[in-house]
């Protein structure tokens, strides 16, 4: 497997949840191309700059149309690369699975040169909580909707970014809380990126680090697998006292979910999944779950994050009822001669479907 990267999530309020970090994705996006196409230069870049310190460490702050990125990373090519790729990624968050707003300030992005200054800057910003942060031994986190990592090396930099990223959004900008496994699975979904003529293009599918991860699962020990129904209770946290391996696993299968709920009963789940994004952005998601359970039911779903029961409101079937289907899928994906798909890219369902044909 390829350097683990490991992340925290966390909203106002809530605790932090250690998560395995970043990765790469699938289809080449259409609208995501369109919206390359379609941007300058300048507004893809950095807009303006000024000098900025933090405990004698000298940086800058930069802006572009959507974040304020403030570093004392030292590598001029590592500072523009984020910039830019943090203005693709947003574009993909926006667009990947449904459409939705932009966010109408700007977010916020701490991207320091060392570890050392992010443990420090941790502890400014997070207070108590910085303990429990700064026992990730590689990684950043996302919490408040401000986004906070350190250099990795360009790569793993960039990973960690296109997946704490989704989290500042969520955090700034929705309504009601997502699950967490919904919260978790769309980023791992959105974390993904591949490089072409110079730019970044997001996708789902090339992701090779969650799915060799799943596919050992599957294929090694399927036993290693969650079901349904815990992966829906799960919270990362849950895992983070054991070894890492659990939580690597944990983040393949909801990356696998996602995919299941785009892809899975040739897409019979895609409008759900959108459904879901949307109404935790508007405010209707605690509407939809009155409706299904009554006010004090739907209010302990919000309030825990976990359980079955969004699930079940939305897609209409219980996890324990969408088990084989899922099981099935998991396999199918993970098949021999499937992962030459991903590696370039590709779907496997669809590129499976072409190869029938």
């Amino acid at each position: 497997m390829n350097a683990r990267r490991i992340g925290i999530a966390g909203t106002v309020g809530a605790a932090a949840w250690l998560q395995a970090g970043c990765a790469i994705q699938s289809y080449e996006d259409p609208a995501m191309l369109a919206a390359i196409d379609g941007q300058s230069e300048l507004s893809l870049g950095v807009l303006s700059e000024e000098p900025w310190e933090f405990n004698r460490f000298g940086g800058r702050v930069m802006r572009t149309e959507h974040f304020r990125i403030y570093t004392t990373e030292r590598t001029p090519q590592l500072r523009e690369r984020v910039a830019k790729f943090l203005e693709l990624a947003i574009r993909h968050y926006t667009s990947a699975i449904v459409e939705l707003p932009m966010p109408e300030e700007k977010l916020d992005v701490y991207l320091m040169d060392t570890r050392p200054q992010w443990q420090q800057l941790t502890q400014a910003l997070m207070g108590e909580r910085a303990e429990s942060i700064t026992l990730i031994m590689r990684g950043g986190y996302a919490a408040r909707g401000i986004g906070v990592y350190y250099d990795l090396g360009v790569r793993d930099t960039l990973a960690i970014a296109g997946h704490e990223g989704w989290h500042q959004l969520v955090q700034r900008t929705f309504r009601e809380p997502l699950p967490v496994w919904l919260d978790e699975g769309a980023a791992t979904y959105m974390e993904g990126f591949r490089t072409r003529g110079g730019d970044y293009v997001f996708s789902a599918w090339s992701n090779m680090e969650r799915y060799d991860t799943l596919r050992e699962m599957v294929s090694v020990d399927e036993t290693q697998l969650y079901s349904l129904g815990e992966l829906v209770t799960l919270r990362p946290g849950d895992l983070a006292g054991g070894a890492e391996e659990p939580l690597l696993q944990y983040y393949a299968q909801v990356w696998a979910l996602m995919h299941f709920l785009r892809e899975g009963g040739g897409g019979a789940y895609e409008g759900a999944l959108q459904a879901m994004l949307l109404d935790a952005r508007y405010g209707r998601l605690r509407d939809r779950l009155v409706e299904a359970y009554g006010p004090a039911r739907a209010n302990a779903a919000l309030a825990s994050r976990t359980g079955p029961d969004v699930f079940a409101a939305y897609l209409g079937k219980t996890p324990e009822a969408l088990e084989d289907e899922y099981r099935a899928f998991l396999r199918g994906i993970t098949q021999p001669g499937v992962r030459e798909f991903v590696v370039r890219g590709e779907s496997p369902i669809a590129g499976l479907s072409g190869r029938r044909r």
